[in-house]
């Protein structure tokens, strides 16, 4: 099986893509644990992550991280995969445009901003992403793409099985 030239770039873009998740949820456990006066237990935490209206935010990062995994199990990454990949990542993390300003977007920017040990792993990140191909789309647009990498993943994951 041949890989194309982006495989490796989107591995290294997933690994940031995860480390700076990790600390997201390391700095929003701190926090819940300092206000409520005790360590929650990690099934607590993740009962929290999962339940709380005011972590409801964090779906939109799950939900991308889950579709740059499926990405990267691809056989071959083309172009365009690789600029919307780049595309959704600067949207959701870097994009500063006030006019789309998910509720990920603001609480991401105040936690980035208060200080919390981001500000590495989000250079890292954006540093990684500098190795992807800039695409010129919209948000549809590259939400349909995404789900075509489920698509794709499954076409794959079905040919492998026969």
């Amino acid at each position: 099986m041949t890989k194309s030239a982006h495989h490796l770039n989107a591995l290294q873009v997933r690994q940031a893509l995860w480390a700076l998740q990790k600390e997201v949820l390391n700095s929003l456990k701190e926090e819940f644990d300092r206000e409520n006066g005790y360590a929650a237990a990690p099934t607590e935490w993740f009962q929290v992550l999962m339940t709380a209206e005011r972590y409801i935010w964090l779906r939109e990062l799950t939900s991308l991280m889950a579709d740059i995994d499926i990405l990267t199990e691809l056989e071959f990454i083309t172009d365009q995969h690789a600029g919307i990949a780049r595309f959704e990542i600067e949207r959701l993390l870097f994009d500063q445009d006030s006019s789309d300003s998910s509720s990920f977007n603001n609480n991401y920017r105040n936690m980035l901003m208060s200080g919390t040990s981001l500000l590495p792993l989000h250079s890292q990140l954006r540093a990684s992403l500098q190795n992807l191909p800039k695409a010129e789309t919209s948000k549809d647009q590259s939400h349909a793409e995404r789900k075509s990498w489920h698509e794709e993943h499954r076409h794959q994951s079905r040919k492998k099985r026969n």
